[in-house]
């Protein structure tokens, strides 16, 4: 039985020593990242699927790049359903920074709270598009955007155990992200570089141009739906394609002739 008049695991001062010196740590060798978490549009409630996500903010947070030699992962390698690319980055960072961010509360430079002389915290007046009170951690599926590469990835795992129980609590989540495959999700998050990957490379409907008068109102067909105009039509594109070339060899050089009743042999016809 251990000695009960020494008590390792839950001296509260103790621990907010701790975990002020994990901050301030993550503040010196650490780098700004961005947490994008993700909103359903139209969530599927039987399969917990949606492919309609948007992500319309971007929470500034400390983090530390664990796999700093280089990526995780397979990275690029051919399969049998092309080129693929597996890599993956692990990114730590504080279980009170996160919340903090979260649910913003007016703090010094040093990350502590300002508080009222009855004990209640400032709170800092929200500008999120969305409620995030119901945050107790990072969630799978949500994004880091990553500044160095200007990469997004996708959190895949979250390791809450990253330490164990140093003075009996824990202090830092560990997030395991994969490079991010972007299917034309809507990103609102009010940064350049991130924004700009919604211009270059969706293909939803929704960011074409669509027919206007005007005076601004918008030309409708029969149905209710929205006229796009020709010039913003979308048409996949394979830079690597030989359809046009082969297409003229045949036609120039008639290397298919459908007059033989049987191409590969010499068979006699009855």
């Amino acid at each position: 039985m251990r000695n009960r008049f020494f008590n390792q695991y839950g001296t509260a001062t103790e621990q907010n020593v701790l975990e002020d010196l994990i901050i301030e740590s993550l503040k010196i060798y650490g780098i700004n990242g961005y947490y994008l978490p993700r909103t359903h549009v139209n969530l599927d409630l039987l399969f917990k699927e949606d492919a309609s996500m948007k992500f319309d903010d971007a929470l500034e947070i400390e983090m530390y790049l664990k796999t700093y030699d280089g990526y995780m992962g397979q990275n690029d390698f051919i399969s049998k359903f092309g080129l693929q690319i597996d890599e993956s980055l692990t990114f730590s960072i504080s279980q009170k920074r996160f919340t903090q961010i979260l649910q913003p509360k007016l703090m010094t430079e040093y990350s502590y709270n300002l508080k009222l002389e009855d004990g209640d915290l400032l709170r800092q007046e929200l500008d999120f598009d969305q409620d995030y009170t119901g945050y107790i951690r990072p969630k799978e599926g949500d994004l880091i955007w990553f500044p160095f590469t200007k990469d997004l990835f996708e959190v895949k795992f979250v390791e809450n155990i990253e330490t164990l129980f140093q003075l009996g609590k824990l202090y830092t989540y560990e997030l395991r992200c994969d490079k991010y495959e972007y299917s034309s999700n809507n990103l609102d998050t009010e940064i350049d570089a991130v924004d700009q990957l919604e211009t270059d490379y969706s293909q939803a409907t929704s960011n074409l141009a669509k027919a206007m008068l005007e005076d601004g109102d918008l030309l409708l067909a029969e149905d209710g739906g929205y006229i796009m105009e020709e010039a913003n039509m979308v048409e996949e594109q394979d830079d690597s394609a030989q359809n046009d070339y082969i297409q003229s060899r045949i036609n120039d050089d008639d290397i298919l002739d459908f007059s033989e009743k049987n191409p590969f042999s010499e068979v006699r016809a009855w």
